[in-house]
């Protein structure tokens, strides 16, 4: 089997007339026939949301747990709070590609389970910490072996037809919009009842949940053969040599070579840096929030035995604003031209996250964060459906492991900007998010490629098959 992004042609379907009205077209991948797609598509986002329910007992909580192992200032919490929340995404955007190119030889199905399984145990050794510095590194572990969205999200598009990439993309980011809006209202209830330990014991039970769920609900990616999961990843005359340490290091040593050639192509396809670029900026502003979420509820005078609760009510109708956004997003990404949505979301972004800083009671800034989600919640899902007409089949899991780098370093760069600036005024956090939609604005508005590449039409690569 020839590897690499130059090596995919489509067959061309039996039966056909050449001298005929109608010309050859591409034979769908069997994967893609009848309804089996929509079985592994819904049951990976089936496990996504149970994941990421699982994630918000313990993630929106992580400021408040700093505090009670004895982080007292506010100013410090805060900058806890980001290092807590930056350090497992900034080491997973290094570790992403890598996992990526695994996954792209050995299965992505086996990536999510084992990213899963990282995290119940970071998770109940987190419930059990007597020291901020023991949290810091569970989350840099969860960090170096996770990467899970990155892995479910090339899982699903690999199972996917292209005709229908933006609504199974929407489909996923929709089942973890679910989980983030059911997580941290009752994370918040438990750790406002029961404390904040009992919480993330509550968090490693729900992601287990969601690991054997997975056993289940989707099939391996290599075992149904799925376009771009190599069946067979090493090379046969590697494969029938017998068990070494030489073996080994030569079959790693092919794999890598292999995968670092994709990672190089992926990266130079027309657009790509712009969509990465736009990307990173558009995920700096959606992880601002969580290291001063609690804190800034706490200043506009919520009761204390109300924040947990508060905090998390604003985590929820926000992700469930950004969840209707997202849907109307992969709708109409498959169906019409979607620059102009584009840079309404981001126009929007601009004019919404400034008056944020304005605001003197918990009410209105629930107001304002439910409205950012509804008109600006879409970006990334848009992005997303772009990126993936621009990747070949055998290479999703490779630049998908790039896309999630550049998401993750937004990730992580935010929440340690997020706690320096609340160090001075918990307010700026919101002025910066407004500059940040202008410069992705301005990224979009000046980039030929990505006008270019958005205002050909939709994001659906070629009709759409009635058996879907």
């Amino acid at each position: 089997m020839t590897s690499g992004i130059g090596a995919i042609s489509a067959p061309v379907q039996p039966g056909r007339d050449v001298q005929g009205a109608s010309p050859p077209v591409p034979d769908p991948h069997p994967v893609y026939r009848g309804r089996a797609w929509w079985r592994n598509a819904g049951g990976m986002a089936t496990v996504v949301f149970i994941a990421f329910f699982g994630f918000n007992f313990v993630i929106p909580l992580l400021p408040l747990y700093a505090q009670l192992l004895g982080v007292t200032d506010v100013g410090q919490t805060a900058l806890l709070g980001g290092v807590l929340f930056a350090i497992a995404p900034l080491l997973s955007a290094f570790s992403s590609p890598l996992w990526g190119i695994i996954a792209d030889r050995y299965g992505r199905k086996r990536m999510v389970q084992r990213a899963l399984a990282v995290s119940v145990v970071a998770y109940t050794l987190m419930a059990m910490a007597t020291s901020i510095w023991h949290v810091v590194i569970l989350r840099a572990a969860i960090g170096i072996f996770g990467g899970f969205y990155s892995m479910t999200l090339a899982y699903l598009v690999t199972v996917t037809p292209p005709s229908r990439a933006s609504i199974a993309i929407a489909l996923l980011q929709g089942a973890q919009i679910l989980g983030t809006i059911a997580g941290p209202v009752s994370a918040g209830f438990i750790a406002d009842q029961y404390g904040l330990r009992a919480s993330f014991f509550t968090g490693a039970a729900v992601v287990a949940v969601g690991f054997f769920s997975l056993l289940v609900l989707a099939d391996d990616d290599r075992a149904i053969g799925a376009p771009g999961a190599d069946p067979s990843p090493v090379k046969p005359e590697l494969r029938l040599a017998p068990p070494s340490v030489g073996n080994f290091l030569n079959r790693t040593w092919h794999g890598a070579r292999d995968g670092m050639r994709d990672l190089r192509l992926a990266i130079a396809l027309p657009g790509f840096g712009s969509i990465l670029g736009a990307l990173f900026l558009t995920q700096m502003v959606d992880r601002s929030y969580g290291p001063i979420l609690p804190l800034f509820v706490a200043h506009l005078g919520t009761p204390d035995n109300q924040v947990a609760s508060f905090s998390g009510l604003v985590v929820s109708l926000g992700a469930a604003a950004m969840g209707v956004s997202a849907g109307l997003g992969g709708v109409v990404a498959s169906r019409w031209r979607v620059y102009p949505l584009l840079v309404t979301s981001l126009v929007a972004g601009f004019f919404l996250c400034a008056p944020m800083a304005l605001v003197e009671t918990p009410m209105q800034f629930l107001v304002l964060r439910v409205l950012i989600g509804l008109f600006a919640g879409g970006t990334v899902t848009l992005i997303m459906s772009l990126a993936n007409t621009r990747i070949p089949s055998a290479s999703k899991g490779t630049a998908f492991g790039v896309i999630s780098s550049a998401t993750l370093l937004g990730t992580a760069i935010s929440p340690l900007i997020t706690g320096a600036l609340a160090g001075f005024d918990l307010r700026l956090v919101f002025g910066l998010n407004s500059l940040l939609y202008l410069i992705a604005l301005l990224w979009v508005l000046r980039s030929p490629q990505v006008v270019a590449l958005i205002a050909v039409g939709t994001v659906a690569s070629g009709p759409v098959d009635p058996t879907d």
